[in-house]
Formats: C-alpha cells, structure tokens, sequence
C-alpha cells in the first residue's frame, strides 16, 4: 500500500498509513516510502524514512546513496557530502544490482 500511494505521489497519505500500521513496519515498507520521496523529491519524509531505515539496518550502503541522491536532487550539497563522508567511515558501499543480460540470436 505504501509503494502504491508513493507512486502516486500521495506521500502524506503513505507516510500515514505507515503511522497508523497495527503491526511495526519492517524494512521494506521505509524502503518503499523512501524510494517514493526520492521520485518526487520530497526531502523531509525521506529523512523521516530513512531514519527509520538506519535504526533497522545502519550498514545497508543502498540506504545512505538514496538519501544523498534526495538531497542532491535539492541541491543540499552539504548534505550530500555529510552522507558521503558516513560512508565512507563505515566502509558502506551501495550494493550493486544484478543487471540484465540481453541475449543476441
């Protein structure tokens, strides 16, 4: 539900339903809400997202780029290099996704 509210834009609504859940969300929920404040920029819910995400799982990298990608995406430079500069600390890296292989006839 959250993913689809997200797509849509309704990131209020979907950073609701989150609050409202009768059982504690798990990571894919703030993941989805996170990816969602990425696609339409929304800085403050993504920051309450992946707050979420860190206390949950603080060493997945993937988390740490898309939330330097929000804030670059705003132009909070500082932001992005504060981030960064976590990173590189923990030794994070963004795990990398498997890419499809096109087969030639």
């Amino acid at each position: 539900m959250v993913d689809l509210l997200g797509r849509a834009g309704r990131l209020d609504e979907a950073w609701n339903f989150i609050q409202k859940m009768p059982i504690e969300p798990e990571i894919n929920v703030y993941g989805a809400m996170l990816g969602a404040c990425k696609i339409h920029k929304n800085v403050e819910l993504g920051e309450k997202a992946v707050k979420e995400l860190f206390a949950l799982n603080p060493d997945e990298g993937g988390y740490h780029v898309l939330l330097a990608n929000i804030y670059a995406t705003a132009s909070m430079w500082g932001e992005v290099a504060k981030v960064r500069t976590i990173m590189k600390k923990k030794g994070l890296q963004k795990t990398p996704r498997l890419q499809r292989c096109r087969v030639e006839k």
